[in-house]
């Protein structure tokens, strides 16, 4: 299996006054350009007098048509579930999903969306009801994917927990004590978790659900105002979705089995899951929490200059870790379970 060398290569390198040509020129929108984090493309605020817009300038190992994938997703979203709160793509001036522009001599698709208001949730910030309103928005946004299909949606993504095998190689670039846990997990996983996930239902998912992509309000961090960044579809087994978001979750709490709970029962309120996929769910933020510190720490190593972005959550997701590996076995299997039977 050979992964693509998105997450390898770092973001293009662009300025603010040439995003505004790269607007004016693909998009015919004229505004100002405020740079934004990004950590492997190039992301603008375009503010402009018919509203702001989101600029960004894809990675240039990332190909043209798995850009072009997200925006269908999110055309897609706009046809079947026009309340929910996504971004809307802007097509370029020739009626084009993606445009492209020459980076450094290489070429990179760039794509213009709406610019939702909101902030990222607050690091760590988790309540009862936001988690509730965390799940069942999930569960609403693949609801409206669910029938979503693009040639794309197969390919090979280290991201992808069902091609978690991949991260072996970078194992290495862990300290000794979490490599040694990630060694036993990945054979644990490989003998015991990934034989069961073929059998599952299978769709394309959001796969990033986390505090950084669900945006609340700029005054009260429990109202959610929307849903960004679609960099990461896939076609994966759907219980996937809601194990990521739960894992996220689990950063920075006392009781992950409760976190987990409340966010996967919401989820099975709105979509239910089944009981094989409720089964499975623990073992997958526990394999989602593994790829975050594991392809953090190669990331790092290969763009030093980006390593506080890059690493921002990998002692937090290190600490849940561990605290789910000390549950005894069942607990958090149990608890989600009680919590998505009928009331």
């Amino acid at each position: 299996m050979v992964f693509d060398d998105v997450l390898a290569g770092p973001a293009p390198s662009v300025l603010p006054a040439e995003a505004v040509e790269i607007a004016a020129d693909l998009f015919g929108v004229t505004a100002g350009a405020i740079a934004m984090d990004g950590e492997r493309d190039a992301n603008f605020r375009l503010v402009a007098d018919e509203g702001d817009f989101s600029l960004k300038v894809a990675n240039p190992a990332e190909r043209r048509t798995v850009v072009e994938m997200q925006q269908l997703a999110l055309e897609h979203i706009f046809a079947v579930a026009p309340d929910l709160q996504v971004p809307r793509p802007i097509r370029t001036r020739d009626n084009c999903l993606v445009g492209t522009v020459e980076i450094d001599d290489r070429t990179c698709a760039v794509r213009l969306l709406t610019f939702l208001s909101g902030r990222a949730i607050p690091d760590a910030f988790s309540t009862p009801l936001l988690r509730s309103r965390f799940g069942s928005l999930l569960a609403r946004l693949d609801l409206a994917l669910r029938d979503f299909q693009h040639p794309e949606q197969e390919r090979d993504y280290l991201w992808d927990i069902k091609q978690m095998a991949g991260i072996r190689a970078h194992a290495d670039h862990l300290t000794e004590d979490r490599f040694e846990f990630v060694a036993l997990w990945l054979e644990r996983f490989s003998g015991e978790i990934e034989p069961r996930l073929a059998g599952l239902p299978h769709q394309v998912i959001h796969s990033d659900f986390n505090h950084e992509n669900v945006l609340v309000a700029n005054a009260d961090p429990e109202s959610i105002t929307g849903v960004i960044d679609f960099a990461d579809l896939i076609r994966s087994p759907r219980v996937i979705d809601p194990a990521v978001a739960a894992a996220y979750h689990c950063l920075g709490v006392d009781d992950p089995t409760v976190v987990v709970a409340d966010v996967v029962g919401a989820y099975h309120e709105v979509f239910a899951l089944s009981d094989v996929e409720i089964d499975l769910v623990a073992d997958l933020v526990l394999a989602r929490l593994v790829q975050s510190i594991t392809i953090g720490a190669w990331r790092a190593d290969l763009h030093p200059e980006n390593r506080e972005y890059i690493l921002i959550h990998s002692e937090s997701a290190w600490s849940a870790v561990r605290a789910l590996s000390k549950l005894q076995p069942g607990v958090l299997s149990g608890a989600v379970r009680a919590a998505c039977e009928p009331a």
